[in-house]
This record gives structure tokens, C-alpha cells and sequence, in this order.
């Protein structure tokens, strides 16, 4: 056996701690004799103890060794020379004075370049201060407590930075101690690891990455076949991500493919792969919109980033992520700030209109009421009312896109509002309606201006979508809500509306779409009338939904909350008996003024009016201290430059803590009007109102009461008091 061989596998034995392993060497130092190499643990007279240190004096003869010709210094002259020297693993020497003895060819290949490692010390093979004097520490420890050590740590070579898992042992020679240093070069396997956990990375990452490589250096300078080398470029790494977005479940189905097939070069995709190799391959981001594969539109951001080694291009990058759901986002926040703007106009609007509607209603009211129903202008009145209504129907549109759009509930019948509504629709159309309304149907509670608005609007869709005519029908029913409702639902009672057609359908791509502010198929339509619907039906607590079938119909289900079993429930009366009672009226309009002056004389009841909050507060004072109080004040909310009902509702109950006041206002919208109760008002009513209205919302808060209840008044007239009051 070679005398390298066998000091290499002593050695390598000696250093994975194989103690007590014995071996013989021939041939050592070229002298023909025998030696026996010691592996066992040597005992160290000074110390008196066992050290786990190498005597390499057993492979020299003991001429060679008494007579101090064997200089360690000199190694590299030796047969343990040369074996440290065929190493392949990077072997130092060290001395006590910390500075390298003896290097070996592996250590000088660590660096580029040529150099005398005989010149450096071991702290300056560190790249830290820190790093030098912990290494300084532990060579000291090494030669002092003559046990092995190893240490991983990074190392600058001749600027070369390797990370090293140092081997440190201490060897002698007679008296002399060194300590052998031998260096793992764990590089490359931190290379891989980190590459390893770079994969991992990417794999997890919620955007797509792919790895391309060109099959030729692009120079920048050299543009000519620049755009035909990146088209051509072929994937060779990504993550599944990536692969997912072209249908694919595994990256390695796209391993070769040219960028062309994955990003088509249209214009737009030559222009931008030009500027990109132009400007140098920087990091570049741009949008795309794709078309998917069920034809769905998609929109990516995309990021180029060069592998560019010596201006040249070898390769790249490309950072996809699919950002369809934050461009619908996006659409859907403009959207509402359209819609917001929209409410603000409307809101202002429909306060106005209102305040003029609630004159022209309430007026109409009162002149039908003189008028029999045989005279020649009461068909004028009719329509007139008619037109009046529908004009309401319009504010309270605005107003349901305004800021809130609050419903004012109460508890009516369902059916009759179908019917009315449909009919109205439906009136002179090619589409007639069948109703399936049971006669035990729960009442609902509900603003019957609001829903009436979905009712139309579901209803005017259905005879849009049979154009040569058909047949709608409108079922409802009672269902009772458990808890865990799979439809969204609170448990309780609901009546359960469906509208159905025999129209032409939905298609399967816009049955989502059917309630989004703006979506419509129609050349004229707005996209507005269903998602309108949709935000009343959810500000009633209740659900909307949809099923269709292309060339077969839709229907249109939604379900409206109905009150508790022992609710009562509004319903239309006629003419009910004169009641009397003392009115307090406070607005800022004359006209409404003077149409609620008119209406509540007529109706039998003592008026007094008042132009703002503070004249308000000031009558009820001064009726409450001549022991007249009022039976009831009406207040509008709001009052430009002066008191409104808000303030002036505060100040009644600080005098009357049981006051009976009830809010109205052209602002459905207002949280006091859905609210009211918590604000102190007793009722609401909304503008616009007529004088049935008027009197019904009266009747309501205090009853019917006989005229004996108040004692020393006509029964016949409003007393002289009240007409002073009204002229006032």
C-alpha cells in the first residue's frame, strides 16, 4: 500500500474518532523499515491525563526523530507532505503564533488567483473582526486543551467568500504541537439548499413564476434579431401557479415552450419587448388582458426581470398575477362613488320635489273629497292623482340611491300591492299575468313605495324579455325560517314572492351579474333597475335570488320578513268617523302649510301652524301654561337657516315629556326617519303625503276620539280659536 494511502485512511480513521485502530506503514520517509502508526489516545506526561492529540512520531524512526533533522516547518519536503498535499480537501497547518505553516494546493485553488498563504494568519482568513477574534479564541483553546474541534463559519479567501465547516486537531512531532486545519467547502450545498428553499418558496407563491433561457446571448447593442431570440426563449422552471393559469396542474407540461406561445407577439407585445431590451432589461411591469378559456376576460400584472451577465441578455423572469378580482374591485368602488354622487344630487332633488308633491297630492286629495264621483272633471282629478304618484315614485327612486335609502316599514297586505303593480305595468301589452296569491298570505312589513319599486322593476324586466308577448306569473307563499337557513335568512316568518316569464333567458355568464349597478344586456337600459331592487330587498332583511334557463324563462324569487302572528295588520278603510283633536303643524313651505291647514280642518281638528322649530316650541309652550295643550305636532325634519324637527324635538320634550310628535320629511334616507322612536318622535310620514294619509297617520297616534272627551266645543265646526289659529 502507498504511504499516502495509508496515512490518508489513519488520518481519516483518526478524525471520525475510530480510537483504538492500529495499522502498519511501510515504507515512511523513504527509509526501509517498519513503523507502527499510533491511533490510540497518546498519554501526555505534563498533563497526566488522555488527549485525543495524532503522534506522527511513530511514522519516522526514532534516528530520524532524535536527531532533529525532521523539521515540521519543512513538511512539505516529507512524506506527511506530500500525503496533506495530494489532499483534496484545503489542509492548514498552524503554529502557536496563529500564522499558516504549511498550505496545501486544495487551500491555494479556493482563490483565483496566485498567492503566498504562508504570509496570512488564521484570523485573516475570517470575514468579520468578530469572526477573526472568535477563530484567534478557539485556536488558543485547540493548542491549550489538545481536543478536536469544528466550527462552521464563512471565509474570505483573496476575497473569494466560501461558507467552510472547519475541522481543527491538534498533531506533534517529538516536542513540537501544530494544529491541522482542514476546510469543507459547504458552498455549493448551501447553493443548493438555497436554491431548495427558493423553490419552495416560489411554489407557494400566490403569483405565477417562470424561468426562461435563451438559446443565445442577446448583446443590447445588437438589436436586429433581438425580439425572434426572446420569442423564441423556452421555459425551463416555474411554479405551479404559473401553470394554472394556462390549465395546465403541473409546471413540467410547459418545460419548453417558447415565450411566443405564452405571451403572444401582437404590436403592443413587440413594442414593449423593444423598449424592454432598449432600456437594458430593467425590472418592467406592465397589464394585459387575456381572454380565458371558457372566453371569461381576465387581467394579469406582469413582471419582466432580466438575467443579464456582461450586457448581455441570457434569460429572464416573468412575474405573472392575476388581479381580475381587484379589477372588478376597482370597477365596482367607481361604481359607488358614481352612486354616491348620484345620491347627493338626489337627495337635494327629491327634498325639493317632495315638498312641491306633497301640494299638489294633498290638494287633489282635498278636491276629490268635494267633488262626487259622477262630476266631469273627477276623471281629471284621477289621472292628474295618477301622474302625481308616479312622479313620487321617481323621487323615491333618487332617494333609494341617495346616502341610505332607508325603508319607512309598517305592516300591509303583499297581495294587493302585486296586483296593483303588475296591472300597472302590464297595461297595454302583449303580456298578460297570471296570480297564484293565497287567501291566508301573511302581511308583511315593509315601505310599500319601495317595494312596489322592485315589484315593477321584476315585473317590467319578465315582459322585456318575451318581446312577442307571454305569460308572467307571480306566485307567493308562507315559509318559516329555521335557524341556519341555507338561503342567508334569519329564522322567523316570510312570504316568499316568485316572478316568472317564459322569456328568452340568462345566459349562465351573466346570471351573477343580473344585480350589479350598470350591467345590462338592453341597448337603452341603465342597469340600475335590479340592483336597485337587490338594495331594497336587503334593506327589508330580506333575500333575492334567480334561477333561469335559456329559452325556457326566469324567475325571480325574493322573500319579504312577515311581523309575529299577533301583529295587526293596515288595512284601507273608508271614510271613518269625524275625530277631533288639536294639531300642531310646523314647516318651512306655505304650500304644505297651508294643504295640511286645509286637509286637518276639513277633517275636523283644530289647526294652529308655525313657519319653524322655534315658533313651534314657543306655541306648544304657551298652549301647555293656558292649560290647551296639543293633542298631536307635526314637524318637518328640516328646515334651511332655522330650528328643524331634529333641534325642536328636544326642547318639546324638556317641556311635555309626553309629547306625541310625529317627523316628516321629503329625506327618506334620514336615519331619524327609519329611527324615529329613539329620536322621540311618535310616528312618521313621509313626503310626499295626501290628506288620507294625513288623517290615517293622525288617527293612528291618538285614536278616534269623541267629541265628549273634550268638553265646551262645537261639534260641528272648528271652533273660532282654530280659524284664528289657521289665519295666524
Amino acid at each position: 500500500m502507498p504511504v499516502e494511502e495509508s496515512l490518508l485512511t489513519a488520518y481519516s480513521a483518526a478524525c471520525v474518532g475510530l480510537e483504538g485502530a492500529a495499522m502498519n506503514v511501510r515504507k515512511v520517509n523513504e527509509v526501509d523499515a517498519e513503523a507502527t502508526l499510533e491511533l490510540a489516545p497518546a498519554f501526555d506526561p505534563d498533563l497526566g491525563d488522555v488527549t485525543q492529540t495524532i503522534n506522527l512520531g511513530s511514522l519516522f524512526s526514532p534516528e530520524v526523530t532524535a536527531s532533529g533533522t525532521f523539521d515540521l516547518r519543512q513538511i512539505r519536503r516529507a512524506a506527511f507532505g506530500r500525503f496533506l498535499q495530494a489532499l483534496s480537501v484545503p489542509t492548514l497547518l498552524l503554529g502557536r503564533s496563529q500564522k499558516i505553516e504549511f498550505a496545501n494546493d486544495a487551500f491555494k485553488n479556493l482563490a483565483p488567483k496566485s498567492f503566498d498563504p504562508l504570509a496570512l494568519t488564521f484570523g485573516s482568513l475570517f470575514t468579520t473582526p468578530k469572526q477573526a477574534r472568535e477563530a484567534q479564541m478557539l485556536l488558543r483553546k485547540v493548542f491549550a486543551d489538545r481536543l478536536p474541534a469544528v466550527r462552521e463559519t464563512t471565509l474570505s479567501i483573496q476575497e473569494v467568500r466560501i461558507w467552510a465547516r472547519i475541522h481543527l486537531r491538534t498533531i506533534r512531532l517529538g516536542d513540537e504541537k501544530m494544529v491541522l486545519v482542514q476546510i469543507e467547502n459547504l458552498t455549493a450545498e448551501k447553493q443548493l439548499l438555497t436554491i431548495q428553499k427558493y423553490k419552495k418558496l416560489v411554489e407557494i407563491f400566490p403569483i405565477g413564476i417562470a424561468e426562461f433561457v435563451t438559446h443565445q446571448p442577446i448583446h443590447f447593442t445588437e438589436s436586429s434579431l433581438s425580439i425572434e431570440i426572446v420569442s423564441s426563449a423556452r421555459v425551463i422552471d416555474g411554479n405551479t401557479e404559473f401553470a394554472r393559469m394556462y390549465n395546465r396542474s403541473l409546471v413540467k407540461d410547459l418545460i419548453g415552450l417558447p415565450f411566443s406561445s405564452l405571451f403572444p407577439m401582437t404590436d403592443s407585445g413587440k413594442k414593449l419587448s423593444e423598449e424592454w431590451l432598449k432600456d437594458g432589461c430593467p425590472i418592467r411591469s406592465f397589464e394585459t388582458r387575456e381572454r380565458g378559456m371558457r372566453a371569461n376576460l381576465k387581467y394579469f400584472e406582469n413582471t419582466l426581470i432580466g438575467n443579464v451577465h456582461d450586457r448581455q441578455l441570457r434569460g429572464f423572469w416573468w412575474l405573472k398575477r392575476d388581479i381580475s378580482e381587484k379589477k372588478r374591485t376597482e370597477a365596482e368602488l367607481l361604481k359607488a362613488q358614481k352612486l354616491e354622487s348620484l345620491g347627493i344630487l338626489a337627495g337635494g332633488i327629491a327634498h325639493d320635489f317632495n315638498n312641491l308633491l306633497t301640494g299638489i297630492i294633498g290638494n287633489i286629495s282635498i278636491a276629490r273629497l268635494y267633488l262626487d264621483s259622477g262630476h266631469a272633471a273627477a276623471g281629471r282629478i284621477e289621472r292628474a292623482s295618477n301622474a302625481a304618484y308616479r312622479a313620487q315614485d321617481l323621487t323615491r327612486q333618487l332617494l333609494t340611491f341617495s346616502k341610505g335609502g332607508n325603508p319607512i316599514k309598517s305592516t300591509a297586505s303583499i297581495s294587493r300591492l302585486l296586483k296593483d303593480c303588475a296591472s300597472f305595468v302590464l297595461r297595454g301589452s302583449n303580456v298578460r299575468c297570471r296570480f297564484a296569491l293565497p287567501d291566508d298570505l301573511w302581511p308583511v312589513i315593509m315601505d310599500e313605495g319601495q317595494i312596489g319599486q322592485v315589484i315593477n322593476n321584476v315585473v317590467i324586466n319578465a315582459c322585456q324579455a318575451m318581446p312577442s308577448g307571454g305569460t308572467i306569473t307571480i306566485k307567493a307563499s308562507n315559509v318559516a325560517i329555521g335557524k341556519g337557513s341555507s338561503i342567508g335568512l334569519k329564522e322567523g316568518r316570510y312570504v316568499r314572492i316568485s316572478v316568472t316569464d317564459t322569456g328568452v333567458g340568462i345566459p349562465l355568464e351573466n346570471i351573477r351579474k343580473i344585480f350589479d349597478p350598470y350591467f345590462t344586456t338592453k341597448e337603452k337600459g341603465t342597469g340600475l333597475g335590479l340592483a336597485l331592487s337587490y338594495s331594497i330587498i336587503q334593506k327589508h332583511g330580506g333575500v333575492v335570488t334567480v334561477r333561469s334557463k335559456v329559452g325556457v324563462g326566469t324567475s325571480i324569487l325574493f322573500y319579504l320578513r312577515a311581523p309575529p302572528a299577533t301583529s295587526r295588520v293596515r288595512e284601507g278603510t273608508s271614510e271613518p268617523p269625524a275625530s277631533k283633536g288639536k294639531i300642531l303643524v310646523m314647516d318651512d313651505e306655505p304650500i304644505i302649510l297651508e294643504l295640511a291647514r286645509d286637509a286637518l280642518i276639513h277633517f275636523r281638528y283644530d289647526v294652529v301652524v308655525a313657519k319653524d322649530g322655534e315658533e313651534a316650541v314657543e306655541q306648544y309652550r304657551q298652549a301647555a301654561f293656558n292649560g290647551r295643550p296639543f293633542d298631536v305636532v307635526i314637524m318637518d325634519l328640516t328646515v334651511p337657516g332655522g330650528m328643524g324637527g331634529k333641534e325642536a324635538i328636544r326642547h318639546l320634550l324638556e317641556i311635555d315629556s309626553n309629547v306625541k310628535a310625529i317627523v316628516s320629511s321629503g329625506y327618506s334616507d334620514d336615519p331619524i326617519m327609519s329611527n324615529f322612536e329613539k329620536y322621540g318622535f311618535r310616528a312618521v310620514l313621509p313626503k310626499p303625503y295626501d290628506g288620507l294619509r294625513l288623517r290615517e297617520t293622525l288617527e293612528k297616534l291618538i285614536g278616534a276620539p269623541n267629541d265628549s272627551n273634550r268638553s265646551g266645543e262645537s261639534n260641528d265646526k272648528p271652533s273660532a280659536t282654530g280659524q284664528e289659529d289657521v289665519a295666524k
